[in-house]
């Protein structure tokens, strides 16, 4: 059992974002409360800013907090109190004003000025936490806030770092901070690590003198800058667990978070394991409402990708944004009632400890008004809040089965921070994420749950792994497939694309993959890419175990040659671009399974390599297309959500295995099983959930 409360009412708790000062005015909480409460949401949440809290030099204006707190426990709702002290939002006007060194400066050495953005439109974070006021005066802060509320018999959660990352200058052209205390922090961490003559060889330089040692100020100097950005990683890690120390030693009873993006960031895996729970912010409008309603499963990715990272897998669906993107004085396609509660439901079978809405009320302040809002802007309840209140109150109905519980999957695929940010110097971020999610995509729409792992974490047990773009190939992870493939021999390797290209430090390998040409057989003959004119001429076809295959999008390829006892089992034209080892425990196809096929692992190829590993699907589908998720009920059966993403009703055959019965959660029905399977209809962009007892 977790040191933290959890919610007193329920094992799923719903809230939403309300008060993120000084917007919605004090005069409506009151209404809104009410509503809110009615509506079967649990959780308030409330989004502070530094300048707003603090003024003045060791002025504390927290009325208004009070006052929330008051009326949240008025009409029975807890709150989710974030105290923002990076990231998002500025420190006090007069701290930079008895600190201008306190800025963020950039690699031309420009100092941040004042700016704003959408979420922060009174003042946008432009102070380093580097600077060693953050920590004593924020620290300040953070410890009276903590004092302030923790005995609050309605405080929920402590939200420590909204979105964390490192502190970035506002015009520093993606790279991070220069400020004379990062720099110097730098160095200390460089000194702690290395000798100079040690740092030399690590980033082939001559440095004579500590005193010549600068980090770098260009992405082109590839070994130095991702040294310099390993020290932001564990710079970044230092500076939050401070902040949960500190926290913690105040408030040992609630829980600590932070959260992430909907994409990985390289930072992420570290900083997750140092709170008590993880998660992700995510768009809600033009998902099911697009032509193509499967990129869905990049969502399902950010959950499972978030339950991996999470301290004992606990994560947070932290924002689902309840409308369109920034609105303003123009609009987009507002969210479809259904897209937010697909998610939620979605955010339930991911095995979240609960799920927290962007936001009640518009954002008046700034031009995310109108935009990702439940209520209108006179602060009546829109379709998508009525929806979301039937579809909390059906999850309330399923409280005797949860939490959920999910099983670890026979399929992984491995999360590689270090090649991401390789991949970032050279401005392809973009092209990792899609890569990192391609094959994911096709498992999920087929059924066939996947864990997302890093380095870090066990790889034993599961039956296939995909290494998408692992190029660096550092100690940990080179540790990690050589222990692998040791200890776990029913395991499968399959290596897309980029595969040990790079040394540990950013040099080139001179033999890849690093450590592992000899061992797994195969040369890096050459590199080359299919064009959209080799599209158009027909210059574009994989000969592959599945056979003739045909690319349908541009992308790049590396050219293989099979060694020893491996061999060549994808062919493009004349040239080899996918090996197999010897014992068939290792293959490598030097193109990603999903770049050339629009970014969706092809379903051929990835199918074929999960049925040769002899996996397959937990829940038979049979008829009209059905998304399955299988979990474990508190009650010892198995839940089964289907989810229905087309425009027409589902009929389906779904098989989950030996069963001896089967009702339906939502309508209380009984479900006639043959043969350990049912018939099920799913309404268009619905959910059914199924509650299977074991033969």
């Amino acid at each position: 059992m977790p040191a933290f409360r959890l919610h007193p009412d329920t094992p799923f708790p719903v809230g939403v974002e309300y008060y993120r000062a000084p917007v919605p005015r004090t005069g409506l909480w009151d209404g809104d409360f009410a509503r809110i409460r009615q509506a079967g949401l649990r959780v308030v949440r409330s989004f502070s800013y530094w300048n707003w809290m603090e003024p003045a030099s060791g002025v504390y204006q927290l009325d208004d907090f009070d006052r929330l707190f008051e009326l949240a426990e008025k009409h029975g709702l807890s709150v989710w109190m974030d105290i923002t002290l990076a990231t998002h939002g500025a420190c006090p006007e007069w701290l930079l004003r008895e600190h201008p060194d306190m800025r963020t400066v950039n690699h031309r050495g420009e100092p941040s000025l004042g700016d704003a953005s959408p979420a922060t439109p009174q003042g946008a974070m432009v102070h380093c936490c580097d600077h060693p006021a953050w920590r004593e005066r924020g620290g300040a802060l953070l410890r009276h806030v903590v004092d302030r509320y923790k005995d609050r018999p309605n405080l929920l959660v402590w939200g420590l770092w909204d979105g964390v990352s490192p502190s970035w200058p506002r015009h520093g052209d993606g790279l991070p901070c220069y400020c004379g205390h990062t720099r110097a922090r730098y160095k200390a961490w460089l000194r702690e690590r290395f000798t100079l003559e040690e740092l030399n060889a690590r980033v082939l330089r001559r440095y004579r003198d500590w005193d010549d040692v600068e980090p770098p100020r260009s992405n082109h100097n590839v070994v130095e800058m991702l040294l310099y950005l390993r020290f932001h990683r564990r710079n970044l890690v230092d500076h939050l667990k401070w902040m949960v120390a500190e926290a913690r030693r105040i408030d040992p009873s609630h829980e600590m978070r932070a959260h992430a993006a909907s994409t990985p960031r390289p930072w992420d895996d570290e900083c997750a394991r140092h709170v008590d729970s993880w998660g992700m912010s995510m768009a809600s409008n033009n998902l099911l409402t697009s032509d193509d309603p499967y990129p869905l499963a990049d969502r399902a990715f950010s959950f499972d990708i978030s339950r991996g990272q999470g301290v004992k897998g606990r994560w947070w669906n932290e924002e689902i944004y309840a409308g369109m993107s920034p609105g303003g004085v123009t609009w987009k396609k507002q969210s479809d009632p259904r897209e937010l509660t697909t998610l939620l439901w979605m955010t339930l079978a991911g095995g979240a400890a609960g799920c927290m809405l962007w936001q009640y009320r518009p954002e008046y302040l700034s031009f995310e008004s109108p935009g990702y809002n439940l209520a209108a802007l006179d602060g009546r309840p829109t379709g998508r809040l009525r929806e979301v209140a039937d579809a909390v109150a059906r999850i309330e109905g399923l409280k005797d089965h949860l939490p959920l519980e999910c099983p670890p999957a026979e399929v992984g695929i491995v999360y590689h921070p270090e090649s991401q940010e390789l991949f970032g110097l050279n401005g392809q971020t973009e092209r990792f994420n899609a890569d990192l999610r391609g094959v994911y995509r096709t498992l999920w729409r087929h059924g066939i749950p996947a864990d997302i792992l890093s380095p870090r974490m066990d790889w034993s047990g599961y039956r296939l792994l995909f290494l998408p773009n692992l190029a660096l190939m550092g100690g940990e992870v080179r540790e990690r497939i050589e222990r692998t493939l040791e200890e776990s021999p029913g395991t499968r390797l399959v290596a897309e694309g980029s595969f040990g290209l790079y040394r540990k430090n950013g040099l080139s390998s001179e033999a890849p993959p690093e450590g592992f040409a000899e061992r797994f057989g195969v040369r890096v003959e050459d590199f080359s890419a299919v064009t959209p004119q080799d599209i158009r001429r027909g210059e574009n076809l994989l000969e592959t175990p599945c056979g003739r295959v045909a690319l349908t999008s541009p992308c790049g390829y590396a050219v293989l040659e099979p060694q020893g006892d491996s061999t060549a089992i994808a062919r493009l034209g004349s040239q080899v671009v996918a090996v197999r080892s010897g014992d068939g425990r290792f293959t490598w196809y030097g193109l990603t399974l999903s770049a050339g096929f629009g970014d969706v692992g092809h379903p051929p190829l990835v199918l074929g390599l999960v049925e040769e590993a002899g996996i397959e699907p937990p829940v038979e589908v049979a008829g009209d297309p059905l998304v399955t998720t299988l979990r474990r009920s508190r009650r010892g059966g198995r839940l089964v959500f289907a989810f229905n993403l087309e425009r027409s009703a589902a009929k389906a055959r779904l098989g989950p295995g030996p069963i001896r019965s089967a009702g339906d959660l939502l309508t209380g029905g009984e479900v006639a099983v043959e043969d350990g399977a049912f018939e099920v209809r799913i309404e268009p962009w619905s959910v059914g959930v199924f509650y299977c007892e074991d033969a």
